[in-house]
């Protein structure tokens, strides 16, 4: 017996482990191949898979054919769809019956009819915003720009704009300067009565 048939797996070991005779007619040499198992035996699982392999790919392709066929006519839906304008409400083509009760229309009355399309919307005339003239304030001893315009409630910029002056930093006591009309009016401080 060779070598390699003595380990685990040998014969003897076989014979210990399974129940069934194990034969040693194949170790021998010149011996006859095995004779053809019966077709209920486990060798015949192979051809009931390639039927299984065969059932899958059936479903794969019929699902696939269903899938192309719905996002064809998905498609087909998509493109074949109009726009259909919103429901608008009228007026009543038809007139409402008089107090006499008759349903009928004068005839020199001509015939009401309605076309659907853009209406006329008029557009609100537009505001006018009046500003009120600038005034003039004299500058005070200690005055600078930034309190002026801070007493008033304007810009800065705004009052050297309109009075076209080069360098805020230099005004003169008693030189007259024009403030914008949206000033607000600064409310007069109270003077001391005299005791």
């Amino acid at each position: 017996m060779p070598r390699w048939l003595n380990g685990p797996c040998s014969a003897g070991a076989a014979r210990s482990r399974y129940s069934g005779p194990v034969s040693d007619a194949l170790n021998q040499p010149g011996a006859a191949a095995p004779s053809p198992r019966p077709a209920s035996s486990p060798s015949a699982s192979p051809r009931r898979s390639s039927a299984g392999v065969a059932g899958w790919v059936v479903a794969v392709v019929v699902v696939l054919i269903l899938a192309v066929a719905g996002g064809l006519f998905t498609a087909w839906v998509v493109a074949n769809m109009r726009a259909v304008p919103a429901p608008v409400a009228f007026a009543s083509p038809t007139p409402a019956p008089n107090a006499s009760g008759c349903n009928c229309a004068s005839p020199s009355a001509p015939a009401a009819t309605s076309t659907p399309g853009p209406r006329f919307t008029p557009t609100p005339a537009p505001t006018v915003e009046l500003t009120a003239p600038p005034f003039t304030y004299v500058v005070g001893p200690g005055d600078k720009l930034v309190n002026i315009a801070g007493m008033f409630q304007v810009d800065v910029q705004d009052i050297i704009d309109l009075n076209n002056i080069s360098n805020p930093n230099k005004i003169f006591v008693g030189e007259q300067l024009l403030i914008p009309g949206y000033a607000v009016q600064p409310t007069p401080k109270p003077t001391k009565k005299p005791k």
